[in-house]
């Protein structure tokens, strides 16, 4: 096939990889130029477009921190403080197919699935792979965890929480596009939305294919997709599913191997991009090298040192939920300034954009653990490691299942807090989400206008 065009999707990335100082961070950097047959001819061409990917995962709408805290303002630990039409729309559970952070969430996000598609997954680049059965199965492996990782954001975002009443409602997960869209005839197929339980399984397969083949050598600091990154996401996606058995499994592979651990310093891990702070405790991330490349940009709207008031804060519920004299998180990530609660966890100039976090991969191995009747000593053991950084001492003493699985969805609110997952916190455990039922469209955002312009007939939520 003689490709003429990558659709607007693609435009303006040519990429490439190189270093920073003495740090070996994944780099990319735009060049504003069309792809088309005559840039994608050999293997190389395609590892840039597969950087492109990376980089696409930190864009705003993605994983680069705008629509994690559009999240948390859809539940109940952010506060907009702004009267912009998107911001007003996500406080009052109104969001309709033009809101701007739900229309950026969609398109970035199958933006990055489609290169990596067009990577792995074309007649274009699986022709060109075919000769080198190494780079063939290293690309596609980063190309399923980066996939993994997009259907995993895009239904959480637009369909329905996973749960035996929800799972199989038809057309109620997101469209599955497998395949990369390599010209203008392909660009405006239709696909329709899959069940949840369809994508789950997808994301799956993805993230197990990634386990098998992805490179030893990749290492979490050099920005590319890891085996323990992928063990972790794979957890956390069986622990939103429910099965606990599987979420211990995975989450305990990681944990067994004792190269991460909490840090001493619960911002370390927050200021490592721009202090230079050494951390254990990222698993998966994207990060971060300069202003201009800032992984978590999307974020800064909560950083109190910048030349005005932020516009997003902590609410007051999430505020309340703290011990405030005995919980060293608090005074380490909130500041009162003219009798108004901020939070200072981004006040960094550029930020790792962080996947997932041995902190929170704790949590979800303690609760699966007493949700599956594991190793209950071992849940506690978990549980006490989070508690003990906080508090300085271990306050669940008790190795009783209710006990330790209470304390553990206490603990995750506070562990990662304003970090986008309180809302499907919310929706895991069936609870209110402000008034709105865990299941109600109202939480969910819109189909964009983008995607029916071309989808006419795409189920709505």
């Amino acid at each position: 096939m003689k490709v003429k065009y990558i659709v607007a999707i693609l435009l303006s990335t040519q990429l490439v990889y190189n270093s920073c100082d003495d740090m070996e961070f994944l780099q990319i950097k735009p060049d504003s130029l069309e792809l088309t047959d005559d840039r994608i001819k050999t293997v190389d061409d395609l590892e840039k477009l597969l950087l492109g990917a990376y980089n696409g995962v930190r864009s705003s709408g993605f994983w680069g921190g705008r629509t994690l805290r559009g999240f948390d303002v859809i539940a109940d630990d952010g506060i907009a403080d702004v009267a912009t039409f998107e911001w007003v729309q996500m406080s009052a559970h109104t969001m309709n197919l033009v809101n701007a952070v739900g229309r950026d969430t969609w398109t970035a996000t199958y933006n990055a699935i489609n290169m990596v598609n067009q990577v792995a997954f074309s007649d274009l680049g699986e022709s060109i792979l075919a000769g080198d059965p190494q780079k063939e199965t290293q690309f596609k492996a980063e190309a399923s965890f980066i996939r993994a990782l997009g259907y995993f954001h895009l239904v959480r975002a637009f369909g329905l929480p996973y749960a035996d009443d929800t799972k199989n409602v038809p057309e109620m997960g997101v469209p599955l596009r497998l395949r990369g869209v390599m010209d203008r005839a392909t660009a405006f197929e239709i696909v329709q939305r899959s069940s949840v339980e369809d994508v789950y399984t997808q994301i799956i397969s993805d993230l197990e294919y990634a386990i098998a083949n992805l490179p030893k050598e990749n290492k979490v600091d050099l920005g590319r997709a890891t085996v323990d990154g992928a063990k972790a996401l794979l957890a956390k996606v069986y622990f939103y599913k429910h099965d606990f058995v599987n979420a211990a499994k995975y989450a305990s592979e990681v944990v067994n191997t004792q190269k991460y651990d909490l840090d001493e310093d619960c911002i370390s891990k927050f200021a490592r991009a721009e202090k230079k702070t050494t951390t254990k405790e990222v698993v998966a991330m994207i990060p971060s090298a300069s202003l201009i490349e800032d992984s978590w940009s999307g974020l800064r709207d909560y950083r109190t040192n910048g030349l005005a008031l932020p516009t997003s804060r902590p609410s007051n519920d999430l505020i309340a939920a703290y011990d405030k004299d005995n919980d060293r998180r608090f005074n380490a990530f909130y500041k009162n300034i003219e009798g108004q609660w901020y939070t200072i966890k981004f006040d960094y100039e550029h930020m790792d954009g962080i996947i997932i976090g041995y902190n929170e991969l704790l949590l979800i191995y303690a609760e699966a653990l007493a949700e599956s009747n594991g190793n209950i000593e071992q849940a506690l053991n978990a549980l006490q490691k989070i508690e003990k950084r906080a508090y300085g001492i271990a306050k669940t003493t008790i190795a009783d299942k209710n006990t330790i699985i209470k304390a553990v969805q206490k603990e995750r609110r506070l562990e990662i807090a304003l970090q986008g997952e309180r809302l499907f916190e919310l929706k895991r455990l069936k609870q209110s989400v402000r008034g709105e039922a865990w299941d109600s469209h109202k939480v969910m955002f819109q189909i964009p206008d983008v995607e029916q312009n071309g989808n006419p007939d795409v189920k709505m939520n």
